[in-house]
């Protein structure tokens, strides 16, 4: 390893252990299982049981499961059996799986997803990237041991690695090694360096870099990053000297960036052919232009969790939008020493420019993420920026300025030649002062009657001891490098502290019941299943089993206008989950799926998944939506409840399911239920040893009880257990159900239990498998996935069968039909034409026909070939760099 002098030494090595071990040690209960980081049990409706140590979100983003994990394993295990992730068979109707982007699927990385674990090893080895590259690119600027090693723990803790896990993340670690080789380009035409500077290894991070940042999933973050690039590029202009010498510079940083280009146009040629025939939601028209997050939640920056764990309420104004947008937190040693670096730059003019262009592009966009009058607008009139969600992917690169400002402020702390420090350290506490309490101001309203919670105390503790921590070593008479390393490590443990946070919410212990999920695969062969909530999207691709649920961005806009169309005209466009609504007014998914049972058997739907309880039961009107109001009503040991509630109008009910919360834990004890019709009772107990959290707990009755309308009487009883419990419930207007008695601990006024009452006359979905997370219900006549009329099929995979017709007929195949579908007849190419707006027909001869289908974005070997060129253009930029003298000379 080598510092800016170009010589190997062990402060190097030991900035550089030091940051590769930090994320190790944070997160080594993760990794010895005493956290679980697997997202399966969290996300995907499968846990039969699951234990939370402490409440609240361990991400702000659920795509960490719904498209990170599930959507990369399935590119892993394509990689590791030798094929190409081009397509992704297990969502929707088919649709392509690299060019989706958030799968990473061509990400170097991606492989380790087939193992388990894998997304913790791999968050690992990102953030050790960012730290070790921060450092090597800090080092390359002249600073210490010390001020390149907090720069480097500072930016692998950033609050977007803290509170985002899925795509997002990917690619800011390789943002500081992009900048390493711009420095390394710089050093070459640096006027203060002799000739053999011009041999320095370093212009390769260059397209290595970009290639990554794009191959890694999440282009917006990489875009935003490249503007900071551009930026970092051109103010290292100054002092090159001549406009040639500038010239020459520039042209190399842009060599690099083309390098980069060819080496990523496979992933970008993927990504342009889907986008051309995507819906890309929120990102089209406007997009998010005109949105921010909302001044109350200012605040948060330098006390990210004032108000609150990830999600919690109460928090200020516009909390819904600001949890679900904000991509990260600075934390108050990083806004201080961050403006200290900047302050820095009035007095010593080293690397001035520098400083104040990491200074203006941290408040310009930090501003602009909060709506700022002016700044905002002429941000999102950048091409691009108001597309992207900026708000929440600008925060790794401020978050990186800030990082590199306070290593400078560090640094300065070392050199300085007298012990005090100067007026910029005071200056920069001060500010950091004033914006937190300024910042406090817009969350007045909020703040007002707001419970001191433990939350709300120990995050003014942490920022007034840091701050405060931070002026008694400015004011304390020490050495200039024991003030710095000490001011250092302060400021490091604040992140890390900040950090850990969110892994506290993750769970403890969980039990994954995959039986269902088994019997899918030994059953559904080239069949599809719908789901109403367990194996949520996309963990069919996750498994291997194919479902037609999404939850995902970009979709085929032909797949999703059909869906609205044909299935589901309350779902939303890109969350066809089968259990979010587009209103809460508006049909259940299991109302329209009952309305458009054809719709769903022409895609080939053979399996539909619910919960425990029968899909076919009944749930009182409006007891199923997920609207404001609705409340857990805890039911303690020996207590008690009844209710009157409205009946279904004919059928005989065999089992009551009563929608529980277990506040993530095991709960315990007997649940009894009496459901009676006039003098007609029936009855049944179940142990209370397998409930999931919210979710019905399915309680068969003794005896079926005959209903005709009208209303019963339900009674609830709870015997014995110390775990809690709490029975949810939602409001109802004062001549619907009604809470008649209520004992044990609870009581509502025009609030009545969720449930759902299970009736024994066969419903259009037939059970025929049943665990303790879901039941499989059959549809007959699903169409097969390959028909051809008169035809004997031999169906291999998706890919292959071997036809016999007596006379010329039509394949058929319910797979989406895209450019770049390719199928072969007896070895012969033959065009795949669209059979109707979804799917695929091939033209098959009279006899006995292999055919085999194959998809590659079009255009690829195109791609391929500048993959190539890429490679040879880095392989020789690189032998060039490291000829001996005289052969380059003779060139």
């Amino acid at each position: 390893m080598r510092n800016n002098t170009g010589r190997t030494t062990w402060n190097n090595r030991l900035a550089l252990a030091l940051v590769i071990l930090a994320p190790i040690l944070v997160k080594l209960p993760l990794i010895l299982g005493l956290r679980i980081a697997d997202p399966t049990p969290l996300y995907s409706r499968l846990a039969s049981e699951l234990t939370m140590a402490h409440p609240g979100n361990p991400t702000l983003d659920p795509n960490i499961a719904f498209t990170s994990q599930t959507l990369g394993h399935r590119a892993a295990l394509d990689l590791l059996s030798g094929h190409l992730p081009w397509w992704n068979y297990f969502q929707g109707v088919g649709m392509p799986l690299a060019g989706e982007m958030q799968s990473a699927a061509l990400f170097p990385l991606t492989p380790l997803l087939a193992l388990p674990n894998g997304q913790l090893y791999m968050h690992i080895i990102l953030q050790i990237i960012a730290g070790v590259f921060t450092v090597l690119l800090m080092r390359r600027l002249g600073a210490g041991k010390v001020a390149a090693t907090l720069a480097g723990v500072l930016y692998e803790f950033n609050g977007t690695y803290a509170w985002l896990a899925n795509a997002v993340i990917n690619p800011i670690a390789f943002l500081p090694m992009i900048l390493l080789g711009v420095e390394a380009v710089r050093a070459r035409f640096s006027p203060s360096h002799d000739g053999l500077v011009r041999r320095a290894a370093g212009w390769y991070w260059i397209p290595i870099g970009l290639a990554l940042s794009l191959y890694a999933g999440f282009p917006e973050t990489a875009y935003l990053n490249g503007l900071l690039i551009g930026v970092w590029t051109l103010v290292r202009l100054i002092g090159l000297g001549s406009a040639r010498v500038a010239a020459r510079y520039l042209s190399s940083v842009a060599g690099g960036a083309v390098v980069g280009m060819l080496l990523a146009a496979p992933i970008l040629i993927a990504f342009t052919d889907f986008l051309l025939v995507a819906n890309v939601g929120g990102h089209s028209g406007d997009g998010f232009r005109h949105m921010h997050l909302q001044a109350g939640n200012i605040v948060n920056l330098t006390l990210p969790y004032l108000f609150g764990h990830l999600g919690e309420l109460p928090v200020p104004v516009g909390n819904g939008a600001f949890w679900g947008n904000v991509g990260g937190y600075a934390g108050m040693a990083l806004v201080a020493l961050g403006l200290v670096g900047a302050a820095g730059a009035l007095r010593d003019g080293t690397y001035r420019a520098l400083r104040l262009a990491l200074a203006a592009w941290a408040a310009v966009t930090m501003t602009a993420t909060y709506g700022a009058p002016v700044i905002t607008p002429l941000v999102t009139s950048i091409p691009a920026v108001g597309t992207a969600a900026f708000f929440r992917y600008f925060c790794a690169s401020w978050q990186f300025s800030l990082s590199v400002l306070a290593g400078f402020a560090v640094q300065d702390l070392a050199t300085a030649s007298v012990r005090r420090p100067g007026w910029e350290f005071w200056t920069g506490l001060a500010a950091a002062f004033a914006v937190t309490v300024a910042a406090l101001t817009p969350a007045a309203p909020t703040l007002v009657g707001l419970p001191l919670t433990p939350w709300f105390q120990r995050s003014l503790m942490v920022g007034e001891g840091v701050l405060g921590g931070l002026a008694l070593l400015g004011g304390l008479p020490l050495a200039t490098r024991r003030r710095a390393m000490l001011v250092a490590i302060l400021a490091g443990l604040e992140a890390m502290l900040l950090f850990i946070v969110p892994l506290r919410s993750l769970p403890s212990a969980a039990v994954v019941d995959t039986r269902g999920v088994t019997f899918l695969q030994n059953h559904l062969g080239q069949q599809r299943f719908y789901s109403l909530g367990p194996v949520t999207p996309n963990y069919g691709a996750y498994f291997g089993i194919a479902g037609i649920n999404h939850n995902d961005m970009p979709l085929p806009r032909a797949w999703v206008d059909h869906v609205v169309k044909h299935l589901d005209d309350n779902t939303i466009d890109v969350l066809f989950t089968g259990f979010s609504r587009a209103s809460a007014s508006g049909p259940t998914a299991l109302e329209n799926l009952l309305r458009n049972l054809d719709a769903y058997r022409q895609l080939g739907v053979k399996y539909v998944l619910g919960g425990p309880t029968n899909a076919n039961d009944w749930t009182p009107p409006g007891s199923a939506a997920q609207q404001n109001g609705n409340s857990a009503a805890p039911l303690p040991s020996d207590g008690h409840a009844a209710f009157t509630l409205p009946l279904p109008d004919h059928g005989v009910v065999t089992q009551v399911g009563i929608l529980v919360g277990t506040y993530g834990r095991k709960s315990d004890g007997l649940l009894t239920v009496k459901l009676c019709v006039a003098d007609t009772c029936a009855q049944g107990s179940a142990v209370l040893d397998h409930p999931a959290d919210n979710t019905y707990f399915p309680i068969p009755l003794d005896s079926g009880l005959p209903v005709n309308g009208g209303h019963a009487r339900l009674e609830l009883q709870r015997t014995g257990g110390t775990q809690p419990l709490a029975v949810w419930m939602y409001p109802v207007q004062p001549d619907g159900i009604r809470t008649q008695a209520l004992d044990g601990g609870f009581a509502f006024e025009e609030q009545a239990p969720k449930l759902s009452l299970t009736l024994s006359a066969d419903g259009p979905l037939r059970p025929v498998f049943r665990d303790s997370v879901m039941t499989v219900y059959e549809l007959d006549n699903a169409t097969p996935y390959f028909t051809a009329e008169g035809c004997t099929l031999d169906v291999q995979s998706r890919e292959a069968l071997v036809a016999n017709c007596p006379a010329a007929a039509t394949l058929r195949r319910l797979e989406l039909a895209m450019a770049g579908w390719s199928a072969t007849v007896n070895g012969v190419a033959q065009p795949v034409d669209a059979d109707g707006p979804l799917f695929q027909r091939v033209e098959l001869p009279a006899g006995r026909s292999v055919v085999t289908f194959h998809f590659q974005p079009p255009f690829m070997p195109l791609g391929y070939a500048l993959f190539l060129l890429g490679l040879v253009s880095l392989a020789a930029s690189i032998w060039w760099r490291r000829a001996p003298e005289a052969l380059r000379e003779a060139a």
